[in-house]
């Protein structure tokens, strides 16, 4: 995910579930109980599926 994230040029920030409780709470409200999960905006994607994040990177400029 960084990887990818890094290669399209954005800029993020890891947030840690299971080392930062606000952030696993934020993961929940989200209503996920997996990771990796990418939010931008009010949008997101579960897991990693290229296609998925390119659309909504696409859709975040």
């Amino acid at each position: 995910m960084k990887e990818f994230l890094s290669q399209a040029g954005r800029p993020f920030t890891v947030l840690v579930v299971d080392e930062n409780l606000d952030a696993y709470d934020q993961l929940i409200a989200l209503g996920f109980r997996t990771v990796p999960v990418t939010v931008a905006g009010d949008r997101s994607v579960a897991g990693f599926n290229p296609e998925a994040l390119a659309t909504l990177l696409a859709e975040s400029e």
